[in-house]
């Protein structure tokens, strides 16, 4: 384990949820892109970039509902992030929203979560790479350490 389990949590949290924080680039081609040009090619279109992962989805409701019920309710995000330029995008906008960020464990030798898709015209998925090998970093013995 590296040093960076070695957090101490700002104040506890009514809600904790564990699991991934997540990029995601989504490339889209423009309608009426030549299948010719597209294929085994950059075809003209557009990219998305957005936060992502599952457990990152739900914290970021569960805070916008806590956060219209009362102040004094809170939640947490446990979720593994590298110290790379997505991690500092992820801690960046998370604290943006307002949330929390203690949570998010940083990694020295590590990628952030990155899902990378490319679709169609139409939005059919053409395919994508997902490397979430950070994510095996989160284990039963890491989130016991955060949470006692």
């Amino acid at each position: 384990m590296t040093s960076s389990l070695d957090i101490v949590l700002q104040s506890s949290a009514n809600i904790v949820v564990v699991g991934c924080a997540a990029v995601d680039i989504t490339a889209q081609e423009f309608p009426n892109t030549d299948p010719v040009l597209a294929k085994h090619s950059t075809a003209p279109g557009h990219v998305k970039f957005s936060l992502g992962g599952v457990a990152r989805n739900v914290a970021e409701a569960t805070h916008r509902i806590l956060e219209s019920k009362s102040s004094k309710l809170s939640s947490i995000l446990l979720a593994p992030v590298g110290k790379d330029p997505f991690g500092q995008t992820l801690l960046r906008e998370l604290g943006s929203l307002g949330m929390r960020t203690d949570g998010l464990l940083e990694f020295e030798d590590e990628t952030s979560a990155v899902c990378n898709i490319v679709l169609e015209s139409d939005g059919t998925l053409v395919g994508g790479v997902a490397d979430m090998g950070i994510n095996q970093r989160m284990t039963a013995d890491a989130v016991g350490l955060i949470i006692s």
